[in-house]
């Protein structure tokens, strides 16, 4: 079933009634009403991650607007299926192409930017503009935190190819179309963060937590880690490391809760089967290097003067 799927318009053969019936439901708390006329089951709409209520809100625009929208920025990023870090889940970014552009409103953001018609593809059932179009525009609109943890996960859905492989020919070729559009605008807004971000992106972070945790670390000066290190644990099985630091022999993971409770991450091992799985990992990496180990979550993400102080109490900072 697609998020498309999920919604409940007015007339549909699920809710018997019209407007009033809907309505009704949903002040009883059974629906909530994503836009006038468009629902989705309560239950549904509270256990969404933020980029799934992106994706359903870009559904309810489509399923109503006069004419098919194109999708951007913040919603093109979470149809593309790249987390979009404390994004604004309450808006829709849309992309006119038309003449006589409507109006943005509380609810939809309008983007009147020039776009080629080679920008713009089809996500799913919906139009948006494509991956390398909206990093650029994610580059150069979101917080570099935001920006960093998409353009780290779009090259890993191109390059990562399973248990180290990284096809950096790949990457390259996103980040390289990516560098077209930040070429071809130089005076455009955010555009030198987006040049910094793209400078550092490397799809070999896996969580948001990681590629934010690389990215502070460089902006405080830290010592820089080596991604996905290779360690080799015995019985032919390998560990590879999200951060090393092999000249100060140490190893960092970083614990976020998508390790635990994310079904593409967990296999379907209970959260006590994967803590006790990354512990054995932890003691065999640490008997085979030696290396002490920096554990870190999101509590030490807080903010930037809060993971400083942790790297610092692990010798990772000066």
């Amino acid at each position: 079933m697609t998020e498309r799927d999920e919604l409940i318009l007015r007339g549909d053969a699920r809710v018997r009634g019209e407007t009033a019936t809907l309505e009704r439901a949903a002040r009883a708390g059974e629906l909530v009403r994503v836009r006038r006329g468009v629902y989705v089951p309560a239950a549904r709409w509270a256990a969404a991650r933020p980029e799934e209520r992106m994706r359903l809100r870009a559904h309810a625009l489509a399923a109503v607007a006069s004419r098919e929208p194109v999708f951007s920025h913040a919603t093109a990023a979470a149809l593309h299926g790249l987390p979009v870090h404390r994004g604004d889940d309450g808006r829709v970014h849309t992309l006119e192409v038309g003449a006589a552009p409507a109006p943005s409103r509380s609810d939809v953001v309008r983007h009147r930017h020039d776009v080629s018609a080679a920008d713009i593809t089809a996500v799913g059932s919906l139009r948006a503009t494509d991956l390398a179009r909206t990093l650029f525009d994610v580059l150069c609109a979101e917080s570099a935190e935001t920006a960093t943890a998409a353009m780290d996960a779009a090259l890993r859905s191109v390059a990562w190819r399973g248990r180290g492989m990284y096809d950096d020919d790949a990457a390259e070729t996103l980040s390289a179309a990516v560098a077209a559009h930040i070429e071809r605008a130089p005076g455009a807004r955010g555009i030198r963060r987006a040049r910094f971000v793209a400078a550092i992106a490397d799809g070999r972070a896996q969580l948001p937590g990681e590629s934010i945790s690389r990215l502070w670390m460089r902006q405080l000066g830290a010592a820089q880690p080596v991604l996905q290190h290779p360690v080799a644990i015995g019985g032919g099985r390998w560990a590879f490391l999200d951060f090393a630091w092999p000249r100060l022999r140490r190893f960092g993971e970083f614990d976020g809760d998508g390790k635990y409770l994310d079904p593409a991450l967990t296999a379907g091992r209970s959260p006590r089967d994967v803590l006790r799985a990354q512990r054995e990992r932890e003691s065999r990496i640490v008997a085979a290097t030696g290396w002490t180990p920096v554990r870190w979550g999101w509590e030490h993400l807080a903010s930037r003067p809060t993971f400083a102080a942790f790297l610092r109490s692990h010798g990772l900072l000066r």
